[in-house]
């Protein structure tokens, strides 16, 4: 019986022709793809008023972001010395946190750094170390007087009286230990509600050493100690509203014993005069330092003038008279 299944056709079976008929086959798909691409419709592009306002805002986006881009690269770029010239600041009001600038005190020392002690050498009956000892002496009762906080902010003259001699401290013992007045003020700084500020005060001077009666030794101290007190916002117009001035040309005597009495032996205060600048003078007048801002009626202070300034110098004449007369 004769085979009629399509896959033994004879044709089929001839590697030839079948090569040939796939050939064929891919050619003739390749056409039908090309004709309904062909026969498909087109779709036309509108451009609608939407698609008209995502493109404008897109677009200014863009611009807006390169143009910052470049103008900071620009910024950057350019060097610190090339950045234009800033305005001079106005010097004006009060720094609390530099209360000595613009002041005749900027660029003295703090506290005992600004006096100058030399080195001891021998004077009358006065070896070199005990004048040395007599220096030290002397700058401590310094401190005592201007710098001490029992003196500054208690009125407490014990620290002071420690360093005398055993008769130089009952003489005054009984002013140091009363209250606030103007013989007092003249042997201790007196603080009174006003606060001091954090800045430490600022001395300058010098210590020096002459022979005195047979036994006695002068050390002269000539300084200057200036104090910066805090204040409130408004209350301060300058620098000088806050920072008074001591100056003091005071001898302490250092005796021995023999030839005085054990009870004379030691330090004791000679000669002296003072003065005192740009404080408040109602608090003065009550052995009180306050500063400038505190009296009712003060004047507008301004910068210092030049005699002004020399009179805060130990080197100059001392004034005769207080600025509050």
């Amino acid at each position: 019986m004769e085979d009629a299944r399509l896959e033994t056709h004879p044709d089929l079976m001839d590697p030839e022709w079948r090569k040939h008929a796939e050939r064929e086959a891919r050619l003739g798909a390749k056409k039908e793809v090309k004709r309904r691409r062909k026969q498909r419709p087109r779709r036309r592009f509108r451009m609608t008023r939407k698609v008209v306002v995502v493109l404008f805002v897109a677009g200014t986006v863009a611009l807006l972001g390169a143009a910052a881009v470049v103008v900071h690269q620009m910024r950057g770029s350019a060097a610190p010395g090339q950045q234009p010239p800033k305005a001079a600041p106005v010097l004006t009001g009060v720094d609390l946190d530099r209360p000595f600038d613009r002041t005749p005190a900027a660029n003295w020392r703090e506290g005992l750094a600004g006096i100058t002690v030399p080195p001891g050498q021998a004077v009358g009956g006065f070896t070199a170390q005990e004048v040395d000892a007599a220096y030290r002496k002397v700058t401590e009762a310094i401190a005592a007087a201007r710098l001490g906080t029992r003196a500054l902010r208690d009125h407490d003259g014990s620290e002071l009286l420690a360093l005398l001699a055993p008769n130089e401290r009952t003489a005054i013992q009984q002013m140091l230990t009363s209250g606030p007045t103007v013989e007092k003020n003249r042997y201790l700084t007196l603080i009174g509600p006003q606060e001091l500020s954090k800045a430490p005060p600022r001395m300058t001077g010098s210590l020096t050493a002459k022979p005195g009666a047979k036994g006695e030794l002068v050390i002269h101290a000539s300084y200057t100690t200036a104090y910066a007190f805090d204040a409130r916002p408004g209350e301060a117009l300058s620098p000088m509203d806050i920072v008074p001035f001591i100056r003091d040309e005071q001898d302490y005597v250092i005796r021995k014993a023999p030839p005085f009495a054990k009870a004379d032996a030691g330090l004791a205060f000679g000669e002296g005069r003072g003065y005192r600048s740009r404080m408040a003078c109602d608090a003065i007048k009550t052995g009180i330092l306050a500063p400038q801002y505190a009296d009712k009626d003060r004047p507008v202070a301004g910068p210092p003038v030049a005699d002004e300034v020399a009179t805060y110098d130990p080197t100059k004449p001392l004034p005769s008279l207080d600025t509050c007369g």
